[in-house]
């Protein structure tokens, strides 16, 4: 419920939303053929609707590349069940922030930081937990320091604390879900031969691009509009305490008073949302 004369966080992220405005444009994009050379190139390194605010991106991971490209297209078409090389080189420390309040403390701890990494909402229903966020590391060495760092770093927030789950992981959740257990995988001869096929076909789209502003407030604004459906009453706090929406009016009361207006009750967790068919960066 806005206030004209007190506009909240989440009014000031819905009157400048110029992505969602234009949403039916950004969502058309894909691979085409790159004339002059035949190379495949995507038409968007930004994807419109991501549930991430990307804070730093790595100059030396290409993950979709790695993971929209080879994982969930190429190699399933070639009937394989293969962790792209450069994946298995890749070290996460994953925070699983309880409220979108620790999800915004979480964000300003990866700015401070400074390191490679991402936060937001999990729309994906292999993840136990609403709300994630990553910071990426290329050696088993490396994640170990930045677990410690992290640690310490969330330890000491008082939105988030030491009962807020920090661990460090290998790739992606989806490579375990369809591979196996990351301590099992391997590189084959055959799979070393595609990949350099593959990246010799597809143009290297390494992230060196920061999210535009825009694109950051409508991840803002999403990240509200979700805790409100997952019943987080955090979410109150970048709406000046308002209901995001107008309660409604049940009957249930059999009293002398006249029906009340029902106050907000939790939902359950949203559905995971449909991938656009563009550019997608949620799959760090």
């Amino acid at each position: 419920m806005s206030n004209k004369e007190n506009p909240s966080f989440y009014d000031r992220l819905r009157a400048e939303d110029v992505v969602t405005w234009a949403l039916p444009l950004l969502t058309r994009a894909g691979y085409r053929v790159r004339p002059g050379d035949g190379h495949f190139i995507v038409e968007t390194s930004i994807h419109p609707d991501a549930p991430w605010h990307h804070v730093k991106h790595s100059d030396q991971l290409d993950c979709h590349l790695y993971h929209a490209v080879m994982f969930d297209v190429l190699f399933k078409n070639m009937e394989v069940k293969w962790v792209a090389s450069d994946c298995q080189g890749c070290w996460k420390v994953v925070v699983r922030p309880k409220t979108l309040l620790g999800l915004f403390a979480l964000d300003e701890i990866q700015k401070r930081l400074g390191r490679p990494s991402k936060c937001g909402i999990e729309v994906r229903e292999t993840v136990h937990g609403l709300y994630g966020g990553y910071f990426y590391n290329l050696s088993l060495e490396a994640g170990r320091e930045c677990y410690e760092l992290v640690r310490k770093a969330v330890d000491e927030e008082p939105l988030l604390g030491p009962d807020v789950t920090v661990l460090l992981k290998r790739g992606c959740t989806e490579f375990e879900m369809e591979c196996g257990p990351s301590n099992e995988w391997k590189v084959t001869p055959e799979q070393e031969r595609a990949e350099r096929l593959i990246k010799k076909t597809f143009v290297s789209d390494h992230n060196f691009t920061p999210q535009p502003d825009h694109v950051v407030t409508r991840v803002f604004r999403r990240w509200i509009e979700f805790a409100y459906a997952a019943g987080d009453e955090t979410y109150k706090h970048f709406t000046n305490g308002e209901p995001l929406y107008p309660p409604y009016v049940t009957y249930h009361d059999t009293g002398d008073n006249p029906p009340a207006e029902q106050a907000e009750q939790p939902a359950p967790k949203p559905p995971a949302a449909k991938p656009a068919s563009g550019r997608k960066k949620s799959k760090k």
